[in-house]
């Protein structure tokens, strides 16, 4: 879910969709959810099709000092 944050911290919202691929068994899966803070599947099992998951990555930038809010959509 998208994180509240109160009207003076109000941060702007910018999408990535990550295309995560690679040979069999590599931990791809595991890799997204670990990004993901969800629990690593405890056993190789292949991912059938399109495994889709949404993380939101709050950052403040350098050079402004101002929050973003970061909405990856991994593809896995």
């Amino acid at each position: 879910e998208r994180p509240v944050l109160p009207p003076p911290l109000a941060a702007p919202t910018v999408t990535y969709k990550l295309f995560v691929s690679g040979k069999s068994g590599v931990g791809k899966t595991a890799l997204v959810a670990t990004l993901a803070g969800t629990p690593v599947p405890p056993g190789h099992h292949e991912t059938l099709g399109i495994e889709a998951t949404t993380v939101y990555w709050p950052a403040k930038l350098r050079a402004s000092g101002r929050p973003v809010i970061f909405q990856l959509h991994f593809w896995d």
